[in-house]
């Protein structure tokens, strides 16, 4: 019996990573639901599939992961990417995602789903964005959750032929 292996499928979408597109994401463990080893699962493929080159997650829990860079809170993060746009991810943001403009080069913050105080970290020429749920009261979302929509409009916005 002879062993057919097919050759791997080739994509036609080419990635539109350049030196002007940087794209880094804090966010902050649960740490009440999950486990930081169950819950990197989570991030991962998002960070992956949408072009993401560092991934910070805050505070430090131990976790043995080479996709995961942490650190003791979001201030350290900002602190050491001082040339990129913040942009803080939460309900009381003041632009919508849908009018929203994504920087070039950004830092994405997201807090946990019940708390995220990191809108009074914002630094002068940083942004602040919203997803809008069916809920008057926002809905509730995860980082991750809210995390892969943001970071799926800014591939929209920013690569429209993909």
């Amino acid at each position: 019996m002879t062993s057919t292996k097919k050759a791997p499928r080739k994509s036609n979408v080419k990635t539109p990573r350049t030196s002007s597109n940087l794209v880094k994401v804090a966010a902050h463990w649960d740490l009440g639901w999950n486990t930081p080893i169950k819950e990197i699962d989570l991030w991962e493929n998002p960070m992956r599939d949408y072009l993401v080159d560092t991934l910070y997650m805050c505070p430090i829990s131990g976790i043995d992961n080479k996709k995961v860079e942490e650190r003791g809170g979001i201030q350290q993060v900002l602190d050491e990417n001082p040339e990129l746009t913040a942009v803080f991810c939460d309900e009381r943001a003041d632009k919508t995602l849908k009018e929203f403009k994504h920087p070039k080069k950004a830092l994405y913050i997201f807090g946990k789903a019940n708390f995220s105080p990191f809108l009074a970290l914002k630094r002068k020429g940083d942004k602040s964005v919203k997803i809008e749920t069916g809920r008057p009261d926002g809905g509730l979302l995860w980082g991750h959750q809210a995390a892969a929509i943001i970071l799926y409009d800014r591939l929209l916005k920013l690569h429209p032929k993909i």
